[in-house]
């Protein structure tokens, strides 16, 4: 029985070491024609893994404390990052039951009865070791483990694609909620700018120097832009009770946040991404493991068409008292052995494998379609920065340009030199410059987002990272 189980063991962990090596997704040549030639594609090697950044550690970097504290909060408390967590821990758990499996299983017991009859009694006590295992000549315990393996990767990778787009909602809101605070301040702005146009308009008017359609215009401008006022409220209600939806932290602790302008991420993000950080995306590789999980599955499925042979045994000693259990006699023991394979159920059998293979076919399809999302959104990603950034200087001008023209607009017309058509429109012309130029600020912080996001996750600069080295 010694050597029976010491063979047992010795098989065992053969076949654990054997379930550690996991087959490569490799790309197919439609895969490999989609990746551009700018981005290389890798296994997710040590080298390129150092090019990462923890998600606090980068947006730490855009050097905003509000966002800092919103994302270190979203992390802690996010709902759905909590989520993704019981995802791993289940996965896991799964893949210590499939590791466990390949072991051999054991239990110890004991037994005391007494039986009475006639008048008498007697007495029994024993005691028992027994231990079973099954092999699969298909491999089929090997390859379970093989895709619970993939599929706890999978999770963990799910876990961190999960903190990456949860922290890029967060800072998408954040911007979006910066950007209503000013254009609430340029509303104020214009209310007050186009209160003085009123005034004037209706000084004039009772000077019998204009008639009363101008002091309409003017007078209806000025209601609408108080109207305004109240938009701008309202959406930043709306993102302020959003960021307290993603962080889990009360509504009065988001719109206690001190006053702040939009973020501004660093200048050397988006013209020095390393190559192989595409690479490391993780819901790309997520689904390379989902892949291999589901490769392994049709090994799974597939091994039931081969024999699986089942051992057992149990020791133990029976006696009339305590003190004579394990004295000379009192021994038992048993061995069985059993090879089982389908026969008539092989149509259950086929079906399966079927299925499995269509579940692989499946996978492959979602793996294509997540790495051709991955590569659209990280070149319309870049596209928007380099767009916003070209249109940065002109739009600072076309802002400088309306104000002094909405200024000259409004002295000419107090002289009698214009009439209030060109006030209304140079003044309407310098809210509209004030709005694209904050818009196109909120767009180059919004772009390096969506990098952040199509990358999944942020990345450490070239130039950095070879300083880093050199120092």
């Amino acid at each position: 029985m010694k050597k029976l189980l010491a063979l047992i063991m010795t098989v065992s962990g053969v076949l654990v070491l054997t379930g550690c090596a996991v087959e490569p997704v490799v790309l197919s040549q439609k895969q490999s024609e989609l990746i551009a030639s700018t981005w290389s594609y890798g296994e997710g090697t040590e080298e390129a893994k150092a090019l990462r950044q923890p998600p606090d550690k980068w947006w730490a970097a855009w050097h905003d404390e509000s966002l800092t504290y919103l994302v270190k909060a979203t992390l802690e408390n996010n709902t759905d990052i909590a989520q993704a967590q019981a995802n791993l821990r289940a996965a896991q758990a799964s893949l210590l039951s499939t590791t466990s499996a390949l072991f051999p299983s054991a239990s110890l017991g004991a037994d005391a009865s007494r039986n009475r009859r006639n008048h008498s009694s007697t007495d029994s006590f024993s005691a028992d070791a027994s231990a079973a295992w099954s092999f699969s000549f298909g491999g089929r315990d090997v390859s379970a483990r093989r895709a619970a393996q993939a599929s706890a990767h999978a999770s963990e990778l799910s876990l961190e694609d999960t903190k990456s787009a949860m922290t890029s909602e967060v800072a998408l809101t954040y911007v979006n909620l910066r950007l209503a605070q000013i254009r609430l301040n340029i509303a104020k702005q214009s209310v007050r700018s186009y209160e003085e146009a009123k005034n004037l308009t209706q000084w004039r008017y009772q000077a019998g120097l204009v008639s009363a359609t101008d002091y309409e215009q003017a007078n209806a401008q000025f209601e609408n832009a108080k109207a305004n006022i109240a938009t701008n409220m309202h959406n930043i209600l709306q993102y302020e009770t959003a960021l307290s939806r993603l962080t889990v932290l009360p509504l009065q602790k988001i719109q206690d946040l001190p006053a702040g302008d939009i973020p501004t991420p660093p200048a050397d993000l988006a013209v020095s991404i390393p190559a192989d950080v595409i690479s490391l995306r993780p819901d790309v590789l997520a689904a390379q493991e989902t892949v291999r999980a589901a490769m392994e599955n049709v090994r799974v499925a597939q091994a039931d068409f081969l024999p699986t042979l089942s051992l057992s045994g149990s020791i133990g000693t029976a006696a009339a008292t305590v003190g004579a259990l394990g004295a000379s006699g009192t021994g038992i023991g048993a061995l069985v052995g059993a090879l089982s394979m389908p026969f008539l159920n092989w149509g259950d059998v086929v079906a399966g494998t079927e299925t499995q293979k269509a579940t692989l076919d499946r996978a492959q399809a979602q793996y294509t379609e997540t790495l051709v999302g991955a590569l659209e959104e990280t070149e319309n990603a870049l596209s928007g920065i380099r767009s916003s950034a070209a249109k940065k200087m002109s739009l600072r001008t076309a802002t400088d340009s309306s104000q002094l023209a909405a200024q000259l607009a409004l002295q000419q017309y107090s002289s009698g030199l214009e009439d209030y058509q060109t006030v209304l429109t140079t003044q309407r012309s310098w809210l509209t410059a004030q709005d694209n130029e904050v818009s196109n600020q909120a767009d180059w912080a919004i772009a390096h987002i969506d990098l952040y996001r199509a990358l999944g996750g942020g990345w450490v600069p070239e130039e950095n990272r070879n300083k880093e080295n050199k120092q």
